[in-house]
């Protein structure tokens, strides 16, 4: 017997399940950067009232906590996954050539919403970003995606303003 015929082959699931475990962290990575760092600039915003739950900062500092904290336990998850695939009974099909697509198109709708957000303004921005993310995550309903956008951009501006009392980005719209 020669060397090559003791060796096991390298399987193709395994290689696509290593691609797709990859993904993942580096996904995950990215998501906990990305979180790190607006937890950092919720410390940038000026209140009187320091983390009082009445305060501007408060709300802010919980979601990007909570940010933080779920990567951390994706970030968790994608090391601790196996490296091999299961037999392909147990495997459930494997990897779609779209398993890396969702998290970085949605990395990147992020990182291009906190550069629009100031001069587009807050609603025209989350409502852009509503409507690509739901196109991302695979949504072929145009009318309805737009309308969900809008009306949620718009629903989320004055909870925020008139209720909350947080000015939020004004942008073209000059709201």
């Amino acid at each position: 017997m020669s060397a090559t015929e003791e060796t096991e082959p390298v399987r193709t699931a395994d290689v696509e399940v290593e691609a797709s475990r990859l993904v993942r962290i580096v996904a995950a990575v990215v998501l906990v950067v990305l979180s790190a760092t607006f937890l950092v600039g919720v410390f940038d915003i000026r209140s009187p009232k320091g983390l009082d739950p009445q305060g501007p900062r408060f709300f802010p500092l919980l979601v990007t906590a909570a940010w933080l904290l779920l990567s951390i336990g994706y970030l968790i998850e994608g090391l601790r996954s196996p490296r091999t695939a299961k037999a392909p009974a147990e495997s459930g099909g494997g990897i779609t050539g779209r398993s890396w697509f969702e998290p970085v198109a949605l990395s990147a709708l992020l990182v291009l919403y906190a550069f629009l957000v100031v001069p587009l303004g807050y609603m025209i921005a989350t409502a852009g970003l509503f409507w690509a993310a739901a196109r991302v995550l695979g949504s072929r309903q145009l009318v309805r995606d737009i309308v969900v956008a809008v009306v949620t951009a718009v629903v989320v501006y004055i909870a925020f303003t008139q209720f909350l009392d947080i000015s939020l980005p004004e942008g073209v719209l000059g709201l």
